[in-house]
């Protein structure tokens, strides 16, 4: 990048065009900052910032803009006192022309991190929730939003709000895999704070495997002088020193997950044979480990070892190119390349080749089908294709239909749960409980994904699936767990309770996200309510029990 920029700014420099030399300058000063050379960042910032004095109105948002810049090399280079007065004076300009829109929030957020090194976490917390009020509003900026939601992380990590912590990383994380490459920077940052989460519940080895990535992509984009790798460093120095005995060597291939070594055998084998042998196809293609197995969720434990599993990568490309290769799988080193259409792919799991994009097309295809379709994940795509269509199906179904669905969840969970397993125990009905329990739980469980925007996957990893969504999702899990640790006949009043407990929880999100106005304990009143919302009225008339 930074070659580019410099060519860039000789040619504004010899056209004279001032306007297009403060631009240049602070995409200038922002990369080399982000590569560590604090002291060329400033000079350039400070010479577009005398620029914009000399030449142009300094009560804008340009100039708000560019002292933003200087105050982020500033902190970044130990100069708080500056920092945080040009931070300041950068807000008052936007509150001035009343622009609260992503600059202020972009201001908010460095502000922000400035008070978290400063000691003030709480500072720091409500300017990151005004950010977060601001990006949510505006169009296009899920990005933005999802570095918000990530320095959210870090604040909530610091006042000891766990939980809260939890659902921020968990949401920058899904956030961010829609909408950009996993070997941007901005994924290695949530990667290292997702890292930070595993080691505080103990998971160490989990925590070292994402420090690595988080380390490699920004190895490869930032550099080794910037202070984004040196903070990695540290944090794995800290992680090896107090946990000398947690066995998670990385030369073990048996220590790593399968998507991982299925990565590492593409970036090691694949993509130099793919370079080599077939070039002109590397323009089409895309690379990815998505689909059936449990490794493409990351479930994958020593018992999915008995079975399908093997070292290997899928090679994507258009259908028109795709017919050019007579092979289906290529055996490269110890692992097997598997080749196939990108039209075909999605077809055989959501029925369309370009997957579904109307409300009627999705509702055809079954959730776990779409889970399938949009799991794992891709390595490379230099073609975009694959990514794009992956894209629109990861934000999620029509509202509508989101709708539709909640409210049929909602009188099947109340049919099952909250009526008819009560009546079969007392009718001492064992087989017919035991159905209507299964049957609560499944529902509970597609409700729960559905207002997280995730597809639920096939029965056998729903439960793992479950608990890592954000909203509600250890909640359900923990009470599923007590659930299925009592008997259905000398624990049943309190199974009753549990389960009516479950069912309170649903209804305070629909009131609290105004689905439902209805104050009713019994779900079965609140599907009505949910309907209201929606806005195809073909679809509002239909029966409620029909999904």
């Amino acid at each position: 990048m930074l070659p580019l920029i410099e060519e860039a700014l000789d040619i504004a420099y010899s056209i004279g065009d001032n306007k297009k030399l403060i631009e240049i300058l602070n995409d200038y000063g922002g990369a080399l900052r982000n590569t560590g050379d604090y002291e060329k960042s400033i000079k350039s910032l400070i010479l577009a910032k005398t620029l914009i004095e000399k030449y142009f109105d300094t009560d804008s948002e340009a100039y708000a803009n560019t002292i933003m810049n200087l105050a982020n090399a500033y902190r970044m280079n130990s100069n708080k006192y500056d920092a945080i007065k040009l931070f300041e004076k950068a807000n008052s300009i936007y509150e001035s022309l009343n622009l609260y829109n992503y600059s202020y929030a972009s201001n908010a957020n460095n502000l922000a991190l400035l008070h978290l090194e400063d000691g003030n976490p709480q500072r720091a917390y409500q300017l990151l929730k005004k950010s977060e009020e601001i990006l949510k509003i505006i169009p296009h900026h899920s990005i933005q939003l999802a570095t918000t939601y990530n320095n959210l992380f870090d604040v909530c990590f610091n006042l000891n709000r766990n939980e809260e912590a939890k659902e921020y990383i968990f949401k920058a994380k899904d956030f961010l895999e829609k909408k950009i490459s996993p070997n941007n920077p901005l994924y290695a940052s949530v990667i290292n704070n997702l890292a930070k989460y595993y080691y505080s519940i103990g998971d160490i080895s989990k925590s070292k495997s994402l420090y690595l990535i988080s380390l490699k992509i920004i190895e490869n984009t930032y550099g080794v002088e910037s202070e984004a790798y040196k903070n990695i460093i540290s944090n794995l120095n800290y992680l090896r020193k107090n946990n000398r005995n947690i066995k998670c060597d990385d030369s073990l291939p048996d220590s790593k997950k399968g998507l991982e070594i299925c990565e590492n055998f593409y970036f090691n084998d694949v993509k130099p044979f793919i370079s080599k042998t077939y070039p002109e196809f590397i323009k089409y293609s895309a690379f990815a480990l998505v689909g059936q197995g449990s490794e493409c969720y990351g479930y994958d434990d020593e018992i999915s070892r008995d079975h399908d599993f093997y070292k290997r990568c899928i090679w994507f490309l258009p259908q028109e190119e795709r017919a050019k290769l007579p092979l289906d799988k290529i055996s490269i080193s110890d692992g097997i390349l598997e080749i196939k259409s990108i039209e075909d792919f999605y077809k055989y799991y959501t029925l369309y080749e370009n997957g579904p994009s109307t409300l009627m097309e999705f509702r055809k295809v079954p959730s776990d089908f779409l889970s399938v379709a949009t799991n794992g994940k891709v390595f490379e795509d230099n073609y975009n294709l694959f990514t794009s269509i992956r894209n629109r199906l990861l934000e999620y179904y029509p509202r509508d239909l989101v709708l539709k669905k909640l409210a049929y969840l909602c009188n099947k969970i109340a049919q099952a749960g909250q009526y008819n397993y009560d009546r079969c125990l007392k009718r001492k009905n064992l087989m017919g409980a035991h159905i209507a329990l299964s049957e609560f739980l499944t529902y509970y469980c597609e409700f729960i994904h559905l207002i997280n925007k995730k597809y639920m996957p096939f029965y056998k990893w729903q439960y793992n699936s479950l608990k890592a969504l954000p909203i509600l999702g250890d909640y359900s899990s923990q009470n599923i767990d007590k659930l299925l640790s009592l008997s259905d006949i000398n624990n049943s009043k309190e199974k009753i309770e549990i389960i009516e407990n479950m069912c309170k929880k649903i209804i305070k999100y629909l009131n609290d996200n105004n689905l439902s106005n209805s104050t009713s304990d019994f779900l079965r009143y609140h599907s009505s309510e949910i309907v209201k919302n929606i806005n195809d009225e073909i679809l509002k008339k239909e029966d409620t029990w029909i999904k």
